[in-house]
């Protein structure tokens, strides 16, 4: 006897979410969820929701993980497990929340969906006004309008999804029922905060105070869950503030994680790299660990140390140096380092000379650092970076009527841009610094590193630019790879 299709998905239910939905899915959109390693944990803190286990959820992961198709079913999974569901779910697009809405109801009246679980549903549309003059102000220069437009999916069983932008009046309507026993509905946050705003204090903190005195106030029960599902922006974006203030469980799953990508089907090595270039973006959207805006740029615990007892063969050793414009007391320090790049393409620091140095005594230093670097044919420096500005310029020129290599640097980037192009090598341990305490330079280094900030408010940036000239021409320019490294 074949089986009916309501038994058919009642058994789907009894997979739980995970096995409902990778049914469902293949079912209604014709092909099939492809599940790679970020998902396992995803699915399981779901899971928890809906058992009641998890009543915070954070969720974090990369672009094109396909968060928002899974909160769209987790959204018909609160229905279909119980029709008399009410929720809320809110984004700071309109537009999301538009398609959303629209294929939510193409999935709950599909022909495969009403066999499987019999219902009727119907779509409501009304006007709904900001909640005060600063979210008005925001939604007329964004959209020419006054009015947001709110959806409502309603079911025959009486449960309710409504679909309200972030800043609109949600009144007269709750999420979950009251004193009910078990899941009954649950608000979902996509993506609260706006990338293109998330620079604007103000912005952030009116998405917070929209969460505290709106959405916040809209829970018919304790119990009822929150589910907010975002990339991470910054330190200071809802989930931030969400995880420090409020204690929601937070799922972190970064695009790369111990040296493999977790999404192999989106993201192959050549796109990483290139997503990499900007590593602000990177480390925020695409690994979960936003940076803070202002300062720890560079974190000290990033570096790594080597013995310096032991002899060591180097692949190569270059010196790259910062001139200073001036030597008063306000301008940056003259420095030049000696780097050497080992046969595991980790890239370590040897010696170091700063100072605030006139003309002369400026060539002497660095002609007396060029020779202590002659040792010997296997360990010698092979050549000399300088920048070819300022007062690197006539220093460029003196060198080379000594005979020794240089090579004009140009900065086609901005400091901050270089500073972070570098980071992805830093945060892989591919920078070494020498641990014997003798070595006087390495602390004034590290502090700099770690005083460099975004908004150029720092004191000195002479030893990072020495550095991340170091990472451009051993690192970055000799191509190395991350993953094939780590």
């Amino acid at each position: 006897m074949t089986a009916s299709p309501e038994y058919i998905g009642q058994v789907a239910l009894e997979l739980g979410f995970k096995g409902w939905f990778l049914y469902m899915f293949q079912s209604i959109e014709g092909h099939p969820f492809i599940c790679e390693p970020i998902h396992e944990k995803l699915f399981e803190y779901v899971e928890k929701v809906f058992s009641g286990d998890i009543t915070r959820l954070n969720i974090n992961v990369p672009p094109r993980s396909g968060k928002t198709t899974i909160a769209k079913y987790m959204l018909i999974y609160s229905l279909t497990i119980n029709p008399k569901s009410n929720i809320i779910y809110t984004s700071f697009s309109q537009s999301l929340l538009t398609d959303i809405a629209t294929s939510c109801c193409n999935i709950l009246e599909h022909p495969i969906y009403k066999s499987l679980y019999p219902s009727n549903i119907h779509l409501e549309e009304e006007e709904v006004a900001p909640i005060d003059d600063f979210w008005a102000e925001v939604l007329k220069k964004e959209n020419g309008r006054n009015t947001y437009s709110s959806r409502r999916i309603i079911t025959a069983q009486g449960g309710t999804v409504i679909f309200s932008a972030i800043g609109g009046q949600i009144t007269g309507y709750g999420a979950g029922q009251r004193n009910a026993k078990g899941f009954s509905g649950a608000l979902f946050m996509d993506d609260a905060n706006k990338p293109a705003d998330i620079h604007s204090a103000v912005m952030r903190a009116k998405v917070v105070r929209y969460f505290e005195e709106t959405l916040l106030s809209r829970l018919n029960n304790s119990d009822v869950p929150i589910i907010n599902i975002q990339q991470r922006l910054h330190l200071e974006d809802l989930s931030g503030v969400l995880a420090e203030k409020y204690g929601f469980t937070t799922l972190k799953r970064p695009l790369i994680e111990d040296g493999k990508c977790l999404l192999p089907s989106q993201y192959s090595p050549e796109r990483i790299k290139e997503l990499q270039i900007n590593d602000y973006m990177f480390l925020s959207q695409y690994q979960q660990e936003p940076i803070v805006l202002g300062g720890a740029v560079i974190k000290s615990e990033w570096f790594r140390y080597y013995p310096v007892h032991q002899d060591y063969k180097y692949k190569k050793i270059i010196i790259t140096g910062d001139t200073a414009m001036k030597v008063k007391e306000h301008n940056d320090f003259s420095v030049f380092g000696v780097w050497g790049l080992t046969a595991e393409h980790k890239m370590r620091l040897l010696d170091l000379v700063r100072g605030k140095w006139e003309a002369p005594d400026l060539k002497r230093q660095v002609v007396d650092l060029w020779n202590r670097w002659q040792i010997d044919w296997e360990t010698y420096a092979s050549a000399l970076y300088i920048e070819d500005k300022a007062s690197g310029i006539g220093l460029i020129q003196e060198l080379k009527t000594c005979g020794i290599p240089v090579i004009p640097l140009v900065a086609d980037k901005d400091k901050l841009t270089r500073a972070e192009n570098a980071l992805p090598y830093l945060e892989a341990g591919l920078v070494e610094l020498p641990e014997n305490r003798n070595y006087t330079f390495v602390k004034d280094f590290v502090d700099e590193c770690e005083a460099f900030t975004r908004d150029d408010s720092h004191a000195h940036d002479d030893q990072v630019d020495m550095f991340t000239y170091a990472v451009q021409v051993l690192l970055a320019k000799t191509e190395v790879s991350i993953l094939e490294v780590l």
